[in-house]
């Protein structure tokens, strides 16, 4: 969190830059932000948020929050196309304060995450720069590094345009979706109107995917969309969302559903076992078995068979 004067400095009036019309604000020497990107890749229509710290080296609480003589201490986040530079207009009606509130005492950090997708309409297939400033009233701030992060498309399994129950006015794309990220290959669901670049009115992330078996979706009449992925050699999983509305919602979650593959294994090898163990009780009552030799006893010398009996014993 430490940083120069004229790090702090440089990178405030780098912000400031960016904003037409932006007064230049004192370099705050009590209070610090740091920021990062909870993930290097978003698919489009995900969450996107972003972890924050903010540390107050001051003498006075810095409190962020809606009543009156807090209103102008707040946490702005300034969001650019990294490959074009054009800094994004916040959203009709975004809040001014990223984080809505906000406590922390003297010599003291506390943690905040901003949810980027209230606050901007973030751009497809694009590269992303945001910097986090916290002011204290209008003339004191501190700029956080600027993090990248990527908005992605994602590779479609498959997609359906249909209607929703109760209201054939409106069409809309259900989009299946691949995408690796963190060592882990996973499945999102997608709705965005009729065409694939669409706004996004609905999404979930229905965890990871094993790229054998295609993954399905089928529709109930209650407005219902079911979801069946692999997710290991044996193992499908089988998820039931309402999207009669949005935002989607989780209604059943089952993850130990089986492959027929695996059923027809676990049958054939029961079956085996059950054979076996069956024959190994009917040697038992025949007085045979795997294990009788074991259980009985070496015979004296005196009754081997002649064959092997010592030459002394005559």
């Amino acid at each position: 969190m430490k940083r120069s004067p004229l790090l702090a400095a440089a990178l405030l009036a780098a912000v400031s830059a960016l904003l037409p019309g932006r007064a230049a604000a004192e370099v705050s020497t009590t209070l610090a932000i740091g920021l990062k990107a909870d993930r290097a890749e978003f698919v489009r229509g995900e969450d996107v948020t972003l972890s924050g710290v903010v540390r107050n080296a001051g003498a006075t609480a810095f409190i962020v929050d809606d009543y009156g003589p807090y209103l102008k201490n707040r946490i702005r986040l300034y969001v650019r196309d990294a490959a074009t530079g054009r800094l994004l207009d916040p959203r009709p009606g975004a809040p001014a304060s990223a984080v809505p509130s906000l406590s922390v005492k003297p010599g003291e950090e506390k943690p905040f995450t901003i949810r980027v997708g209230a606050l901007f309409d973030l751009p497809q297939h694009a590269r992303v720069q945001a910097t986090a400033v916290v002011e204290r009233g209008e003339g004191e701030s501190a700029a956080s590094h600027p993090v990248a992060f990527t908005v992605v498309e994602g590779i479609e399994f498959s997609s359906v345009v249909r209607t929703l129950p109760g209201d054939d006015s409106k069409l809309y794309r259900f989009s299946l979706l691949y995408w690796a990220r963190d060592q882990v290959e996973s499945i999102f669901l997608r709705i965005t109107g009729p065409s694939r670049d669409g706004p996004v009115v609905g999404f979930a992330a229905l965890g990871n995917v094993v790229r054998v078996a295609e993954p399905t979706m089928s529709f109930g009449s209650d407005g219902t969309v079911t979801i069946v992925h692999q997710i290991s050699r044996d193992r499908f999983a089988r998820t039931r969302l309402d999207a009669s509305s949005f935002p989607l919602r989780v209604l059943e979650r089952d993850d130990n559903l089986l492959s027929r593959d695996a059923v027809s294994e676990r049958i054939v090898t029961q079956l085996v076992s059950d054979r076996i163990e069956a024959r190994e009780a009917e040697k038992a009552d025949e007085g045979g078995g795997l294990f009788r030799r074991h259980r009985t006893r070496t015979p004296a010398s005196d009754t081997l068979p002649s064959a092997i009996t010592p030459r002394n014993a005559q």
